[in-house]
């Protein structure tokens, strides 16, 4: 976090003078909710510039507003990482809540994964994945809504494709910019796991070569972690249960070993 100073003239037309200080995100991982809301509103162009640096600064719209157009590009200029999606492994919507029609059933409190994908099975996150790269590919918001509803999950409970065919309907009810929020944050978990990872995800980008996206992961049986999973350990284990349900770090860090053993042997 920076701590910032700024100085507004109380009255425009008048030479007096305020100070105020505020403490505000200068990378990624010092953001919240909020702040990532905002920016994945700037991504879409549905936010003013005042709006966007009242939710990055926490300075109320009226000093924002007093501030001559000088001062207000260099505090848009403190936020210029927002400009490159970096590597970052957390999720930094944590929890949502999702509501129902019926006053007297009580909301359901879904949780994000914990950081670097702790948790996620390699099966979860196949389909995480997927609906992720659909949507990117379609911008259909039923994709979308399945990609949330594969990540937040009750808390303690274990993935089960059923899940997401039960709840998407109602994720489809929340702001439609926090959900848009959580698909730029796992863009940036993306960027992570292709540090993590690096040959994994250089052996899935040679997969798509000659390929579009939709043709590789549409529908979620033929998606291309399948492909690069096969590519390693052959048929007979890729419909295994067992592999489904293991940590994908577990099945990254084998898949890599993998991949560097059969680069020995050329």
């Amino acid at each position: 976090m920076l701590k910032i100073e700024v100085k507004y003239h109380l009255v425009n037309w008048l030479p007096v003078t305020r100070n105020v200080n505020s403490n505000v995100p200068q990378n990624w991982s010092d953001l919240t909710q909020k702040q990532l809301i905002a920016i994945a509103c700037l991504y879409k162009s549905a936010i003013s510039d005042i709006n966007f640096l009242k939710a990055m600064s926490g300075l109320k719209k009226r000093i924002l507003n007093r501030l001559n157009d000088f001062d207000k590009y260099k505090l848009m200029g403190i936020f210029e990482f927002v400009g490159e999606q970096k590597a970052h492994h957390e999720f930094i919507i944590r929890r949502l809540e999702l509501r129902w029609l019926s006053l007297s059933k009580p909301g359901v409190i879904l949780f994000a994964p914990e950081g670097k994908l702790k948790g996620i099975t390699f099966g979860q996150f196949i389909f995480a994945d997927t609906y992720f790269a659909n949507y990117q590919e379609s911008q259909d918001e039923t994709d979308l809504n399945k990609f949330i509803a594969s990540l937040y999950l009750k808390k303690d409970e274990s993935f089960d494709e059923k899940l997401i065919q039960s709840r998407h309907f109602q994720i489809g009810k929340i702001d439609k910019n926090i959900r848009e929020a959580i698909v730029l944050n796992y863009q940036l978990i993306h960027e992570w796991l292709a540090l993590a990872y690096p040959l994994i995800f250089q052996k899935r980008e040679e997969l798509f070569n000659g390929a579009t996206v939709g043709e590789l992961v549409e529908p979620v049986e033929g998606n291309i972690w399948i492909k690069v999973f096969q590519n390693f350990v052959g048929d007979d284990i890729l419909h295994d249960e067992i592999w489904a349900a293991k940590p994908v770090n577990t099945i990254f860090a084998y898949m890599t070993r993998k991949y560097k053993e059969n680069a020995r042997k050329k």
